[in-house]
């Protein structure tokens, strides 16, 4: 083993792994345990660490391979008997979650927490094995947030919070406490995004991956024990308890508790409502989701006097776009309230006048997001012209972002005018122009909005305006060309523009296309495949021959779900019920394409709540009776193995059998 304990040169990790192979081939080919058991442990040890030194310093094939190593350096510690300390565990479970196995790198955190700390129905006095450090809990965090878990989040630090050594001194500035802050700091993100507050630009534009980690969807009721664990464990790091008064807002307004929201902000500016707390610093972020907050709960008025009561420090440019969002959604929503303003000046004046207010009162100039928002809401309030003229006018300033031009199209061709769709197609002939200069830098979303247009259009026998044969050749040609962009949003348009217009074969070979293409199909696309297969009523066979040949078997419990609501509202009772027979009782379903299957029943709570309701509204009394029959012969066979589930399925049947007395007759 000595070959590979020595420091490693970062120059020639691979061969120091390679000599590691090498031996450990060795040993496993004897057949026979270690002979010197404490000399190969500290190999080992020193081993795995100078891995974890240099990993940095790696290109992205060697880092990979040195924590691939690590990993198979620990496993090999447990599979000859040699000890593994905290520190192995904490390299185990980090080099698992760099190398983004991440639901693998939780499940080895878990059981080391068992073996440690015992099961939940172990002792709860019990002492540790071996006590973890802090940052292993991190690391598994950081697993769960990368997964976007929410539920995974909030296990691990239910279970952590309770293992990890608690502070005698929540001021210390140790080592443990710097540990204990960046386990905190793991659940959010390094630095927030306010502009995914706003209905802005920038909050459109990317590359179309998935969404971004939300702590807010942990739910206020966690996020208020997050803070007063914080208070406790650390309450120096003033800038974490703001990030997570900052989220504990967004969720409440999520959840729709507007009014505790409000009050809990105030209560952070007034120092008597928040004397038995570490009272956090009120930063701009928090009255950023304030503004937000109010806005898209159509409270406008009092959006606008928060804003302009708070310090001019905290009126920054972003909680200024987050209340002008809410102003141009008055224009599409006219229910939201403007008390604060004079309810004779058109909507556009008010938006008018609340930029100018920025500029006046805090000197902060507009940016791409404020003047999207006006562009968007010229379209909004009908003046098509003046946003198209405004756009043009400002041309220098707008030419360079597909933001703008996006917006500038989608509105022009969503106006049902002559003129605004003649002058949509000749906006989108320039964007082709620009693009095939490179004037204009296209990204994805600007290509699926173009493919949009040019789609419905194609759907659309009835169009005010037709463009010129020329132009939409053109358009398809630059479109196909930019082909290797095109991401399932894309595919997802382009099917649903063919099923609108009847082409139901095309979207089935497009389908194919995509799986061939290892694209595969999302959910909401094969759904609309399979409500298009059943429109007639008549091909219910095909649809499920379809989903049984075509989807994964964790679109399945959807797709039938559709079929189920088609066969029912057209009181296709006999479809209704062969479908019902496909999985009963019970349907395995892979959670994700690396964990077991799991069992649900089929159908399930949220199927029957729907067949039963329909057949409620038709008053067709014996197929009512006969579901609630199935029903309750199907709890008693999921309950001993999906209890919950039961559970659920034993709730609708309740509701519908209490309301049988009621029921109207056909």
């Amino acid at each position: 083993m000595a070959q590979f304990a020595v420091p490693v040169d970062p120059r020639n990790v691979g061969a120091a792994i390679h000599a590691y192979e090498v031996r450990r081939e060795h040993i496993v080919s004897s057949g026979q345990a270690p002979n010197n058991v404490e000399l190969l442990a500290g190999d080992m040890r020193r081993f795995h660490l100078e891995l974890r030194r240099v990993a940095k310093s790696l290109n992205t094939d060697d880092r990979t391979a040195a924590y691939a190593a690590i990993v198979r350096v620990v496993e090999d510690m447990h599979t000859w008997n040699v000890r593994v300390g905290a520190t192995e565990i904490a390299a185990h479970v980090f080099a698992l979650q760099q190398l983004s196995r991440h639901e693998q790198a939780i499940s080895t955190w878990q059981k080391y927490v068992d073996q440690n700390y015992g099961s939940s129905e172990s002792e709860p006095d019990a002492q540790p094995t071996v006590r973890l450090f802090p940052q292993t809990h991190t690391y598994a965090l950081d697993a769960a947030v990368a997964l976007k878990n929410a539920h995974g989040v909030r296990g691990i630090y239910e279970t952590a919070i309770h293992v990890i050594e608690k502070p005698q001194d929540s001021n210390a500035e140790d080592r443990l406490s710097v540990s204990r802050r960046r386990f905190f700091w793991a659940i959010f993100p390094a630095k927030p995004s306010e502009s995914q507050n706003v209905d802005g630009a920038d909050s459109k534009v990317g590359n179309g991956s998935g969404r971004t980690w939300d702590p807010a969807r942990l739910g206020s009721a966690f996020l208020a024990n997050v803070y007063k664990d914080a208070c406790h464990w650390a309450g120096t790091d003033h800038k974490l308890l703001s990030r997570i008064m900052m989220y504990l807002i967004r969720a409440l307004f999520i959840e729709g508790q507007r009014r505790r929201a409000v009050d809990l902000y105030i209560s952070l500016i007034d120092a008597r409502k928040t004397s038995n707390l570490i009272r956090p610093t009120v930063t701009r972020e928090i009255l950023c989701e304030v503004v937000t907050g109010l806005c898209r709960n159509a409270q406008l008025a009092e959006a606008y006097k928060l804003l302009t009561l708070a310090p001019s420090e905290h009126r920054t440019l972003y909680a200024w776009n987050g209340y002008f969002d809410g102003l141009s959604n008055a224009i599409a929503k006219p229910q939201h309230r403007m008390a604060h303003v004079n309810v004779k000046q058109t909507a556009l004046d008010r938006l008018r006048l609340a930029i100018r207010e920025m500029e006046t009162r805090d000197g902060i100039e507009p940016d791409l997001i404020t003047r999207t928002i006006w562009l968007r809401a010229c379209f909004r309030s009908g003046q098509w012209a003046t946003g198209v003229e405004w756009f043009r006018s400002n041309f220098e300033m707008m030419q360079r972002d597909p933001v703008c031009w996006d917006t500038v199209v989608r509105g022009a061709l969503g106006s049902h005018d002559f003129a605004a769709q003649e002058t949509g197609w000749q906006l989108i002939g320039d964007i082709v122009q620009r693009a095939e200069n490179r004037v204009l830098g296209v990204d994805v979303r600007m290509l699926e909005t173009v493919l949009q247009c040019m789609l419905e259009h194609l759907a659309n026998v009835d169009a005010e305006f037709v463009p010129e044969e020329a132009l939409l050749r053109r358009i398809l040609e630059w479109v196909e060309a930019k082909q290797p962009l095109a991401r399932q949003p894309a595919f997802a348009i382009t099917i649903k523009a063919l099923l609108r217009a009847n082409r139901i074969q095309s979207a089935l070979d497009l389908h194919a296309r995509m799986v061939r293409g290892s694209m595969w199909p999302a959910k909401s696309i094969n759904c609309m495949i399979v409500a298009a297969l059943a429109s007639d009523n008549t091909s219910y066979a095909t649809a499920r021959e379809f989903i049984e040949l075509n989807l994964p078997r964790q679109h399945f419990v959807a797709a039938y779900f559709v079929l189920l609501k088609r066969a029912a509202h057209a009181k296709r009772y006999t479809h209704m019920w062969n479908l019902f027979d496909t999985h009963y009782p019970e349907i395995c379903v892979p959670q994700t394409t690396t964990q077991p299957v799991y069992a649900t029943p089929f159908p399930d709570a949220a199927m029957y709540n729907t067949v039963l309701r329909v057949t409620r509204e038709y008053g067709d009394v014996h197929e009512h009776k006969r579901l609630l029959d199935r029903m309750q012969v199907h709890i008693g066979v999921v309950a001993d193995s999906m209890p919950r589930a039961a559970q659920r399925i034993a709730s609708v049947y309740g509701y519908y059998r209490n309301r049988q007395q009621d029921m109207p007759t056909c």
